[in-house]
């Protein structure tokens, strides 16, 4: 079943800290074969693709994990984000400490994962969109999409969702929705029930998230915003790949 952007971002969260302990060039080289296939296979396929609605913005987001021995990790990013009318999306930021431009490019059936410092990058073939853009869900459909992207598949697992209303961010109508999810004790190895919770307010204008809020025992507590949203169309030069890059084929399996 395919999953839309909610899910996919969420699942590319949990996986963020792994690049942090992976050293060498064939443990980092393995990620990033893993990610870009992650990465083509949740964000922009044919059931996601949003069009007619180009924006610009920066996604600021902060995760605080407190350890057993009350140590904390915080980890705060910023990245830039751009989406153009025909659905093509890009992602600005940093990976391993260096800058990371990631393309998802619906028209032209592919993902990149690009390395400006040295010019180098992957890309994989994706679907081609064939349907009209989503609609905005509705609250058990964010469920449905969140339950899985949390790490949750365990037998038992209970997903229930709650509107929580309307209100003004950026300028925008946002539509907010509060979203439990809950796997049993005993169902994942775990002695005591395991309860994951997002808040999440939605601009159905545009079809994204502009502010979210998650609390899980995987990836401790997020809280992402945007900031400086411009609905302008992005340039044309954003989606396409520097001619002077070089760039590897990853065959998707």
């Amino acid at each position: 079943m395919k999953r839309t952007f909610l899910s996919a971002g969420l699942a590319l969260l949990a996986l963020a800290p792994l690049a942090h302990a992976q050293q060498g060039g064939a443990a980092n080289e393995a990620l990033e074969v893993m990610l870009l296939r992650t990465s083509a296979s949740t964000r922009c396929t044919d059931d996601c693709t949003v069009r007619s609605l180009p924006y610009s913005a920066e996604r600021v987001t902060e995760t605080v994990k407190v350890l057993a021995d009350g140590n904390r990790i915080v980890q705060r990013n910023t990245e830039k984000l751009y989406r153009d009318s025909d659905g093509r999306t890009r992602v600005e930021s940093e990976w391993n400490g260096k800058a990371l431009v990631q393309i998802q490019d619906p028209v032209g059936g592919m993902s990149y994962r690009l390395y400006p410092d040295t010019k180098t990058g992957y890309r994989m073939a994706i679907a081609a969109p064939t349907g009209p853009a989503p609609s905005a869900p509705g609250t058990a459909k964010v469920a449905e999409q969140l339950a899985p992207a949390l790490n949750v598949d365990a037998a038992g697992t209970v997903a229930q969702s709650r509107s929580l209303g309307t209100k003004q961010i950026e300028g925008l109508t946002a539509s907010g929705t509060h979203t439990t999810v809950t796997v049993p004790a005993g169902a994942a190895g775990n002695v005591k029930p395991m309860i994951s919770t997002t808040e999440m307010w939605m601009a159905r204008d545009l079809w994204i998230p502009l502010e979210m809020r998650m609390s899980n025992p995987f990836m401790g507590d997020s809280v992402m915003h945007l900031r400086n949203l411009s609905r302008l169309e992005p340039p044309t030069a954003l989606f396409a790949v520097p001619a002077d890059y070089t760039v590897r084929e990853i065959v998707r399996r």
